[in-house]
C-alpha cells in the first residue's frame, strides 16, 4: 500500500444503498455521516438508478456529510464513486478527495486510470483467481473487492458467495490489498478477521440498521477484535 493510502483506515468500508436508506427513514448523506461517526473509514456512493447529474448531486451531499462528520478529528475518510468515472473526474477537477470502484463489466481499469490520472485509488470487484491476477497485471488497481463474500440479497446479480475459505484463498493469491463484500453482518465480520482482507464492505447492515452509528461501531469492533 503506497502513500496514497496515508491516513485511511480501510477496516470498515461503507457502501450506500438509496432505497434501503429511504426505507429506514434517512437520507444517504445522513446515513453516511452516522456510519463515519461509528468508525467507517471509507464511504462508497452507489446508485445505479440515477442519471449522472443527480448522482453528482448525491455524491456532493455525501462529501459534505463526511466532511462534517470528520471535522476536527484529523481523520481522512475518502469517498469512492461507484462506476461513474465522469462524475469522479468532475469532482476531482473541483478539488474533491474522490476515488473510483468499478466492476468487471464496467469501464476497463486502464481507461479509468487514463481518465482519472495517477492519484485516485481504483477498486475493482473480483470473484475468481483469474480476475485477481488480471487486476494485478493491469498495474492500475489499488484495491480488490472480493465479491460476494457470502450470499447476499443486496446485489441481485451477484453469484454464489465465496465463503470464508474462498475469501481467504483469493486474498492470499491476489497480490493486492483486498476487502470482502456481500452478506456481511457482525458474526461474519468476526469470522473474516484473519482471513487476509484489510477490511469489510457493508451495505444493508448499516443502511437498514436502527442506529447506523452503533451498527458501524459494532461491525468494526467485530472485525478488529476490540470492544465496541
Amino acid at each position: 500500500m503506497d502513500a496514497r493510502w496515508s491516513g485511511i483506515d480501510p477496516r470498515l468500508y461503507f457502501v450506500t444503498d438509496t432505497p434501503l436508506c429511504r426505507r429506514a427513514g434517512r437520507t444517504v448523506a445522513q446515513t453516511a455521516a452516522l456510519a463515519v461517526a461509528g468508525g467507517a473509514g471509507i464511504v462508497q456512493v452507489r446508485d445505479k438508478t440515477l442519471g449522472d447529474a443527480d448522482f453528482l448531486a448525491l455524491t456532493r451531499q455525501v462529501l459534505e456529510a463526511v466532511a462534517s462528520a470528520t471535522r476536527g478529528t484529523g481523520r481522512r475518510v475518502p469517498v469512492v464513486v461507484n462506476d461513474r468515472v465522469a462524475v469522479a473526474r468532475a469532482l476531482l477537477d473541483d478539488g474533491a478527495d474522490v476515488h473510483v470502484h468499478v466492476g468487471q463489466g464496467d469501464l476497463p481499469v486502464a481507461e479509468v486510470r487514463r481518465v482519472l490520472g495517477p492519484r485516485p485509488l481504483i477498486g475493482l470487484s473480483a470473484a475468481t483467481a483469474g480476475e485477481c491476477a488480471a487486476a494485478r497485471a493491469s498495474g492500475c488497481v489499488d484495491l480488490i473487492g472480493l465479491s460476494p463474500a457470502f450470499d447476499t440479497a443486496t446485489k441481485r446479480d451477484a453469484g454464489a458467495g465465496l465463503g470464508l475459505e474462498g475469501v481467504r484463498t483469493l486474498a492470499t493469491q491476489a497480490g493486492l490489498p483486498c476487502v470482502a463484500i456481500g452478506g456481511i453482518d457482525e458474526t461474519r465480520a468476526a469470522r473474516l478477521r484473519g482471513a487476509g482482507v484489510i477490511g469489510i464492505c457493508v451495505v444493508s447492515a448499516i443502511c437498514s440498521a436502527h442506529d447506523p452509528q452503533a451498527g458501524a461501531r459494532q461491525l468494526l469492533a467485530a472485525f478488529a477484535g476490540t470492544a465496541a
